[in-house]
Order: C-alpha cells, then sequence, then structure tokens
C-alpha cells in the first residue's frame, strides 16, 4: 500500500513537471514573438509604453525589408533596458541599429515599479537576463522561477505572450484624448519637477556606451507626448533634452530625433496625455521609415 502511495505521488510529480515544462515553452515561444527575439532583427525598437504605442515595427520592417523587432513593455526603466539590449544583442548579434525611446523624464524614477525585473523571469535561462535577475530578485523568486517554469509567468507577461501566440504584435489605441478628463492628472503634473536619479542617468550611458563599442548605431527617439505636458518644468526638461543632444553631437554613432516638436499640439494624434493613438503611430512611424531611409536602409 505504501508503495502504491509513492508511485502515485512520483506520477502526479512527473505529470506536473511535464505540464509546467510544456505550457511554459508554449508562453515563451509567444513572448519572443512578441518582442522578435525569434528573428535575426537588424533593427531593434527598445522602450517602454511609448514605444510600444507609439511605433508599428511590422510597418516598418515592410517598408525597409530588413526584420525589426519592438523589445519594448510598459514600466520598462533604464536599467530594465540595459539588460533588454545585452540580451537581445547577444541572442541576435544581426543588430545594427538600436531605436531607443527618450523623454524628459527618462531619468525620473518617481512612480515607477522597482519590481519591473518580474517582466523578464520568462528569460532567467537565458545568461543575461540570469545576471540581472540575480541582483534584483528575491532568492526567493529566482529559486522558485528555477524550479517551477510557469511561475516566471505574471499578468502582463502572459498577455504578451498570448499576443504573440495570436499573431496581435502591435498595439493602436483607436481613441482620440479628451483634454476635460484628464484636468486632476494635469495638476498633479504640475507638481512635479523634473528630476534626475543619477543612477538612471548613468544606466543610460553605459547602454549608449555599450552599443556603440559593439558598432552598433544608437537613435535616441523622442516620441511625441502632448503640449500640455510638455509645458511643465521647462528648464528641467531642457536639462535632460540638452544631454541627449550633446551625445549625439559628440558621437557619429548616435542621433536624436525629436519628433515632439512637429506634433505635440495636434491633439488628435493622442490617446491620452502620454500615449499616441492609431493615427499618431502612423505618423510617427512613417517618419521613422523615412528618416531611416536617410541613413541608409
Amino acid at each position: 500500500m505504501k508503495n502504491n502511495y509513492i508511485i502515485k505521488a512520483a506520477i502526479i510529480v512527473l505529470l506536473f513537471m511535464v505540464g509546467d515544462f510544456a505550457v511554459f515553452h508554449v508562453l515563451k515561444a509567444g513572448m519572443d514573438r512578441y518582442y522578435g527575439l525569434n528573428k535575426p532583427a537588424k533593427i531593434l525598437c527598445v522602450g517602454y509604453s511609448h514605444t510600444v504605442l507609439g511605433i508599428d515595427a511590422q510597418r516598418i520592417e515592410k517598408a525597409l525589408r530588413v526584420p525589426v523587432a519592438k523589445y519594448a513593455t510598459a514600466g520598462a526603466n533604464t536599467l530594465d533596458r540595459m539588460w533588454m539590449v545585452r540580451h537581445f544583442s547577444d541572442k541576435q548579434p544581426s543588430v545594427t541599429t538600436v531605436i531607443y525611446d527618450v523623454d524628459p523624464r527618462l531619468f525620473d524614477t518617481e512612480g515607477l515599479s522597482s519590481a519591473s525585473y518580474i517582466l523578464f523571469l520568462p528569460y532567467i535561462d537565458d545568461p543575461d537576463m540570469a545576471e540581472y535577475l540575480r541582483q534584483e530578485a528575491t532568492w526567493q523568486e529566482y529559486v522558485t522561477a528555477k524550479l517551477i517554469h510557469t511561475a516566471r509567468f505574471r499578468d502582463q507577461t502572459i498577455n504578451i505572450a498570448l499576443r504573440g501566440l495570436l499573431g496581435k504584435i502591435e498595439n493602436k489605441k483607436m481613441n482620440r484624448i479628451r483634454i476635460e478628463d484628464y484636468q486632476g492628472r494635469l495638476e498633479q503634473e504640475k507638481a512635479r519637477e523634473i528630476r534626475v536619479n543619477p543612477e538612471s542617468r548613468q544606466c543610460f550611458l553605459d547602454t549608449v556606451d555599450y552599443l556603440t563599442g559593439r558598432g552598433i548605431n544608437v537613435i535616441l527617439l523622442r516620441i511625441p507626448t502632448i503640449d500640455l505636458l510638455n509645458e511643465i518644468d521647462p528648464p528641467g526638461q531642457e536639462k535632460v533634452l540638452s544631454l541627449f543632444r550633446k551625445l549625439a553631437n559628440k558621437n557619429p554613432g548616435v542621433w536624436f530625433w525629436d519628433y515632439n516638436r512637429d506634433y505635440q499640439h495636434r491633439h488628435e494624434l493622442f490617446y491620452d496625455l502620454r500615449h499616441l493613438n492609431w493615427k499618431g503611430n502612423e505618423i510617427v512611424t512613417g517618419r521613422v521609415i523615412q528618416d531611416l531611409k536617410a541613413l541608409g536602409f
């Protein structure tokens, strides 16, 4: 009788392990497809929700006839992006150009999650991400993720994986902003000065150095945000923007494309205060294609 219980327990454990392994690999395949980690991309777009909603990587790929990937997710800070860049470029050394989403609050970590690293738990078996997660995750999170494959996924990453599996790579918002709905939010924003976290700033500079050191071109792309936000703390914004300009001016492998001034007043292009809707995405993506062609793509 005791042996029967042991056999049954072993079968249950074995079935769990097989199921855990199988489900994980299906979800990871979807995530790889969503981020473009499954193809030898020449152009890599890196950023957070501005890039997710503001750039159509599939359209760029079709127009330029080169593989394009968009490794972007909501909440990705400069530390996340540093490891995202390393992760992708090591996995796909075909990358020649990185389009890096920048804005005046790039180094302002107030309000950002300190646990954004959990978005990358599905890649814990990849050397770069393993190193990052060893630094950031708790030992309980790290060990659990290593032992139970499906424990690496959370709601946001499951959604990303499912979008990849269904081929819904691009995410475009159809609505147009109603300014009256954001008056309260604007008042909150007006109380926030532009802050620069030195560690965040250094992560960004280290990322640019890493890329240019490998001969990879870096395009710092300022995707438009609505003019009402851009009126807040102009000196603080200029301090950050001047850093991007200086980087581009002193380094022949770095460009700063500031699309904000051309489109910030066109409220019909925005979904909310910070993000473009489908129409804004269409215009900005077209501009990116045009400027990439001018660089020789």
